[in-house]
């Protein structure tokens, strides 16, 4: 790795560091699909205006140019849908019906089987209608399994309709914790059968890109008539999803997630179980009829979730961008992953004072979670973005008991003994987070490279970026000086 010193202009003198370039030349996509915001410029501290590395998908990654392509193609003829009557109804109608097909499509389920539902702006939307409507489909089965390193979205819902939720472990201990503990599942269900509703797995962690083997998971559960919800959102994005090989009841994720912010969140449900969900909400779309006394549901089962308008131009660009990413190759996109993910895992653990999180053997999609000894989480991120315009995320990723459970032995461990106690809670806020580094189909081996050495500058002059930051009682860090002028970047100002 070669790094070409020429950059860093004001703070640059001031702390008598060497000018940098991070190879911040005009971005290429590693794939024929074109994305938007590659070669958007920020300024940074040093008084430049660098090209932004973004390295924060698990999150939201950029937007592919076919959603917004698709968005202008369909305004022209926007109308509601439930309609033939004239020609931009039916052209409405016809392409959200398009939208539920691809989309099971993409997600190798068998339109027979399944049916796509859009709902809400993300997974989370998706989550809270099953638990509701699981909870009141059985309401002598009380007891619903979560696993311990679920995102609040495929947790704190759960949490609702008097439910008992048992967190199921996982492999391993605090650091090199691992995936779920399949052995434990399996005992707990065999003994609690007749009580367990359902399970809610997540098949990649949004912190560590640990993945979960659904297949086995739906395989345990189905033995004992318990249900399985699949939070897909960290995976839908990086290869191909065999819904009916797995066989889970339900598999949800966010159009946000795979490069169509405008898109809504995303139900997979088996037709068989949607019927037996009350508790939707209610309205016109989803009724065939209605008197003063009763209505009739729809017979389709999407148009029976998919009460008032639905985001049908979000819906039809999410369709388009699945439908480009099978046209380009789910298989060339997992493996696109793995070289990623297996290139920057070998890069970070070359940096002796990085300590990469969850155990080092499992299989990695989509991102990593690690912390520089001697860099609070906090402060390697906004010196990160604000002297080299790479963006990662930090803290705890709604995520809070999965992150606490990797930091335990750290936090145990620290040394508040000449903290003043006023200060204490916040000393343990700048520890208590990860930086992450998220991947997605525009990310290059280049990229990893000037996060590499981005971080190695950043390593051998920690004194000389500190003293710019104030440290705040949250845990994060802002610099004394900088500040990003947000209107003027959106040409508001």
């Amino acid at each position: 790795m070669v790094i070409d010193h020429t950059i860093f202009a004001p703070y640059n003198r001031a702390m008598n560091l060497p000018a940098i370039n991070l190879n911040t030349e005009s971005a290429e996509s590693n794939t024929p699909i074109p994305f938007i915001g590659l070669d958007t410029v920020y300024p940074t501290a040093s008084g430049e205006r660098l090209r932004r590395l973004h390295l924060d998908g698990a999150a939201s990654p950029l937007a592919a140019k076919i959603a917004l392509d698709t968005v202008e193609k369909i305004l022209p003829h926007y109308s509601n849908t439930h309609s033939y009557v004239h020609s931009s109804a039916q052209i409405s109608t016809k392409a959200l019906a398009w939208a539920h097909e691809t989309t099971l499509k993409y997600v190798g389920a068998n339109n027979r089987k399944y049916a796509a539902v859009f709902n809400g702006s993300g997974t989370t939307a998706a989550i809270n209608r099953l638990a509701r409507g699981l909870s009141a489909a059985r309401p002598d089965r009380k007891v619903v399994l979560v696993s311990s390193m679920e995102h609040h979205a495929n947790d704190l819902p759960h949490r609702q309709f008097d439910n008992e939720v048992i967190y199921i472990p996982l492999l391993g201990e605090g650091a090199s914790t691992g995936a779920l503990d399949l052995a434990f599942l399996d005992s707990y269900c065999s003994e609690h059968s007749s009580s367990v509703n359902y399970i809610a797995i997540s098949s990649v962690s949004n912190v560590t890109g640990v993945r979960n083997n659904i297949e086995e998971i739906c395989r345990i559960a189905h033995k004992h008539d318990i249900f399985v919800l699949v939070d897909g959102a960290q995976s839908v994005a990086h290869g191909a999803t065999n819904l009916d090989q797995l066989n889970a009841d339900f598999l949800v994720f966010s159009g946000h997630k795979i490069y169509t912010p405008m898109a809504p969140g995303v139900m997979i449900a088996k037709r068989s179980l949607i019927q037996q969900l009350a508790g939707q909400d209610l309205g016109g779309g989803s009724v065939s009829s209605v008197s003063f006394y009763d209505y009739q549901f729809v017979e389709n089962e999407s148009e029976k979730e998919e009460s008032g308008t639905p985001n049908i131009v979000g819906a039809v660009a999410l369709a388009a961008v699945l439908d480009q990413l099978m046209t380009y190759g789910l298989k060339e996109i997992e493996e696109h992953d793995q070289s990623i993910s297996r290139y920057a895992l070998a890069k970070l653990a070359e940096i002796e004072r990085i300590s990469v999180y969850a155990d080092l053997s499992c299989v990695r999609t989509g991102a990593l979670a690690f912390n520089h000894k001697d860099l609070d989480h906090g402060l390697l991120a906004a010196i990160l973005n604000d002297y080299f315009a790479i963006a990662v995320r930090n803290e705890c990723f709604c995520a809070h008991p999965y992150v606490s459970s990797l930091l335990k032995d750290e936090l145990w461990d620290i040394d508040l003994s000449n903290i003043e106690e006023a200060q204490q809670e916040s000393f343990i806020n700048r520890k208590r987070g990860m930086v992450r580094v998220s991947f997605s189909l525009y990310n290059t081996i280049n990229d990893i490279d000037r996060l590499i050495a981005a971080i190695t500058i950043i390593e051998g002059n920690i004194d000389r970026f500190a003293k710019f930051y104030t440290a705040h009682p949250d845990g994060s860090y802002k610099h004394k000086d900088f500040k990003l002028d947000w209107k003027a970047e959106l040409g508001l100002a």
